[in-house]
């Protein structure tokens, strides 16, 4: 078949020949924009992670983020040095059971021995059941922290561990009852004070 060269200039092909080029630049165009725009979003979602994961680890609470299969996907500086667990573990996103172990084997707990694995597992199906009820944890190296699991809108858990030692006196000395009777201006609170001795 031998093509006629004379065809090409006809007007209505011209026209034709145009408006193909000038749809496919259009495309071509709004297909560069769309990527442009995708990438600046990835760039974005990128730097506020990397600015949200800053933040999490300068707070004092330990933050573990699990996915749905329990699989630690981001462990802050805190719960790091809470439980002594390396970066390179850290880092590998362990599942949850490793890193109870972990803390089990680096004796970070005060449970007694013959209850720590009835406590991990009771802990690991709490988890896994999306329980929020909080719970006190007293560490050997005398830290309690309160433990709380957030269940994520993604089959996901977050777990939380907020240092609350402070905030419980076991050394409170008794002769020290009526200054903090004074503090609160009378003793509505007397009876809760004397139930607590």
């Amino acid at each position: 078949m031998q093509v006629d060269w004379r065809n090409l200039f006809d007007p209505g092909i011209e026209t034709a020949i145009v408006v193909i080029a000038a749809v496919g630049i259009t495309l071509a165009i709004r297909m560069l924009r769309q990527q442009r725009a995708a990438r600046l979003r990835r760039d974005d979602e990128r730097a506020t992670a990397e600015r949200l994961s800053a933040a999490l680890d300068r707070i004092d609470i330990g933050i573990v983020l699990l996915n749905a299969d329990t699989r630690a996907e981001f462990i802050n500086r805190a719960f790091r040095d809470y439980f002594a667990l390396p970066d390179a573990k850290a880092d590998s996103k362990p599942p949850l059971i490793a890193l109870m172990y972990h803390a089990r084997d680096t004796h970070a707990y005060t449970i007694p021995s013959d209850e720590i694995d009835h406590f991990i597992k009771r802990r690991v199906e709490q988890i896994r059941a999306g329980n929020p009820t909080p719970a006190m944890l007293r560490l050997a190296n005398g830290r309690i922290l309160r433990m709380s699991c957030t269940a994520l809108p993604d089959g996901g858990r977050m777990l939380s561990y907020t240092p609350v030692t402070d905030l419980i006196r076991h050394d409170d000395d008794a002769a020290d009852r009526d200054y903090y009777l004074a503090l609160r201006d009378g003793d509505v609170f007397s009876r809760r004070l004397d139930a607590a001795e």
